[in-house]
């Protein structure tokens, strides 16, 4: 992110560094909302002067430390949008001052290096954990890269990367829509990648350049909108839009799954008509606009189905894998689970894939169920589909794994002993 490059994306970068810069008036009450100053030794900081260091440094100025320290413990809950009184975005302010600190850190080729290493070897972890759930010619027509080739459609259902690792929460998805008599067309894996993991290791050109084509092939299917499952794809494609197409898009809408689910509360309660017998907590994350309410209206529909309110730390990152401070997850966990036994629930239910392929594996320690909202929709719809990714992780076993799984691997043209480091990660991490 060099403001010197004479390219479209690095004018429209420092274009907004400077409104940013602006419109800041360094009062600190974004720093002053942060969930994550318990987690580090910032707690006492002066809030005017940590938000004046982190303009410093997206303006490539001297900087004070205590900046630079929130910059890196930022897990994007959100918390600090709504505390701005300035309509600034303090997460996206963030978001590039971690990019001037790596690329300050490392360089724009080493950093470039390590945004293809990470997607490589996610990439393999993906598909293994994939593998030993889906049949290959399903894998296959999930991630097809179709470009212009499929059927137009009213909706386009886009699922992300990582969900292929919890197939049974995109089976459910899918097999909800067909239901509802969705007119639609299903698109994700890594070839529809929306270029997060390069956003992450700060190569800010080469994830926008992924997600751009992914974008392109959306719009080419003629859709209405783009209904999403993934928290971080529909905070890509909406928070940071411009930095996939600039200013003047189309604005193709992208529409979260619990959004669109929600603004059809009448069909899906003339569905659900199996009683659900079940006392649930939901496990809940800031960070995406309107996700609880959503779920809550939507597990009303549910005959049977007792939603009780319990203690939790939902401003505790947007999702559970992305929260990474040393502490933090800990904390959120103990509260939530805490709190789920002193309620007497019989699920904890999640809202989004990547926290139950975090999460699930807890079920053997608790006197609950961990499932998806999605799965509970399911099951008062008629249908449930196995959650092998918590049978798989419960087993605590990688070489049962592999010896019940090692046929199907082989179908997939993956030998099982070169998907047992991928798959110890996955199941094991």
């Amino acid at each position: 992110m060099n403001p010197t490059t004479d390219t479209p994306f690095a004018s429209y970068i420092q274009a907004r560094i400077d409104q940013i810069t602006e419109r800041c008036t360094q009062c600190g009450k974004c720093f002053e909302a942060c969930s994550m100053l318990p987690y580090t030794d910032l707690e006492g900081a002066e809030p005017s002067a940590v938000t004046r260091s982190v303009v410093d440094i997206i303006n490539d100025r001297g900087h004070a430390p205590e900046g630079a320290a929130w910059v890196q413990a930022c897990q994007k809950s959100g918390s600090c949008i709504d505390a701005c009184p300035e309509d600034v975005n303090p997460r996206e302010m963030i978001l590039y001052a971690r990019v001037k600190l790596q690329q300050s850190a490392f360089g724009r080729e080493e950093l470039s290096q390590r945004g293809r290493n990470f997607f490589r070897r996610l990439s393999g972890i993906i598909r293994a954990t994939a593998a030993i759930q889906t049949p290959p010619e399903l894998y296959r027509r999930l991630t097809a890269v179709r470009y212009r080739k499929k059927a137009a459609a009213q909706n386009l259902f886009y699922f992300g990367c990582h969900i292929l690792k919890t197939p049974h929460i995109l089976l459910s998805c899918m097999d909800v829509f067909d239901r509802m008599g969705l007119d639609c067309e299903v698109v994700g894996g890594l070839g529809h990648c929306c270029g997060i993991n390069h956003f992450r290791m700060s190569d800010l050109e080469a994830g926008a350049a992924m997600g751009t084509r992914s974008l392109e092939e959306f719009r080419s299917y003629g859709s209405e909108q783009v209904i999403t499952f993934c928290p971080t794809c529909q905070m890509q494609y909406t928070e940071y839009r411009p930095l996939y197409s600039g200013p003047g898009d189309d604005e193709l809408p992208f529409v979260h799954v619990t959004k669109y689910l929600a603004r059809n509360l009448d069909t899906l309660k003339s569905l659900c008509t199996a009683p659900v017998n079940k006392r649930i907590a939901l496990h809940l994350h800031g960070g995406t606009d309107g996700v609880e309410e959503n779920v809550k209206a939507i597990l009303a529909c549910v005959p049977g189905l007792e939603v009780v309110e319990i203690d939790q730390h939902k401003d505790h990152g947007y999702q559970c894998p992305t929260l990474l401070l040393p502490g933090a997850p800990e904390a959120m966990r103990e509260k939530l689970f805490s709190s789920a036994r002193a309620a007497e629930v019989d699920s904890v239910v999640t809202v989004y894939h990547s926290c139950h392929f975090e999460l699930c594996p807890e079920e053997g320690n608790h006197p609950f169920e961990l499932e998806n909202f999605m799965t509970i929709l399911g099951q008062s719809m008629g249908f449930d589909y196995p959650d092998w990714t918590k049978t798989f992780k419960l087993y605590g076993d990688l070489d049962r794994v592999l010896a019940e799984t090692g046929d199907q691997l082989r179908r997939h043209g993956i030998d099982p002993e070169k998907a047992r480091g991928p798959l110890k990660v996955a199941l094991n991490g």
